[in-house]
């Protein structure tokens, strides 16, 4: 499993678990902020887009996320996953609350059903009618022909296969704080899923802004909500 780290390597660590389908080298763009606001990012690649030989699991992204933490003597972090990344770092977070301190989901996927029930955006369902109707390698096959590399639409594929599957995994009671950050009218997100789940969890505070949602962060090149949990993870 490879990881990237960027900004302040003596700033508060925070993994940041990466979209669906992205990379964790993604996160060079955020090295600045970070770096601005003395933040040691550190985001992991799910070990399935270098190994597809390998199983999906929520287990195997967060044991192998810890085992990295303890090898560089990180006793305390947090953590924040976007949009598909979330629930892996719910994950993450909810079975490892001695060091994980926060977590942060930004415009993330919530409870699966209503997610599959309420998304709307074209390339999400275009995903999700690929898995329902095809078999593997037919559906990546279907995805390298609308452009998208081997190594991500196979990622994307794995990380569908986890996120739609069982959630009993994530031990939602023992969750640190969580705080959602979330857009009203998320075609990719919808609000709805993410409502839902915080009804499950013991402590949770929901913020809606317009820089929250996948349309409202593409459009905004300051990274305003991204840079606001930066600054508050800093915040005695």
């Amino acid at each position: 499993m490879q990881f990237y780290e960027f900004g302040d390597p003596e700033g508060t660590a925070l993994v940041f678990f990466m979209g669906t389908p992205q990379r964790g080298e993604a996160g060079e763009e955020l090295s600045e902020l970070a770096k601005e606001l003395h933040i040691r990012l550190i985001c992991p690649t799910r070990p399935w887009y270098d190994d597809q030989q390998l199983e999906p699991s929520f287990e195997v992204c967060s044991n192998q996320t810890l085992q990295y933490l303890q090898e560089r003597e990180i006793s305390f972090c947090h953590a924040m996953g976007g949009s598909g990344g979330g629930p892996f770092a719910l994950h993450f977070s909810a079975n490892n609350p001695a060091i994980v301190k926060s977590c942060y989901l930004l415009a993330s996927m919530g409870t699966p059903s209503i997610f599959v029930e309420k998304v709307s955006s074209p390339p999400t369902l275009q995903l999700l009618s690929l898995m329902q109707e095809y078999e593997y390698q037919q559906a990546i096959e279907q995805l390298g022909l609308w452009g998208v590399p081997q190594d991500l639409a196979h990622g994307a594929w794995a990380d569908f296969k986890v996120l739609l599957g069982s959630w009993s995994a994530i031990p939602l009671n023992a969750s640190p704080m969580v705080y959602f950050h979330h857009g009203e009218g998320d075609e990719n997100a919808p609000i709805e899923s993410v409502l839902d789940l915080a009804t499950q969890l013991p402590k949770h505070e929901f913020r809606v802004s317009p820089y929250a949602s996948h349309e409202g962060m593409a459009e905004d090149e300051s990274c305003t909500e991204i840079a606001k949990i930066f600054r508050e993870i800093n915040t005695p």
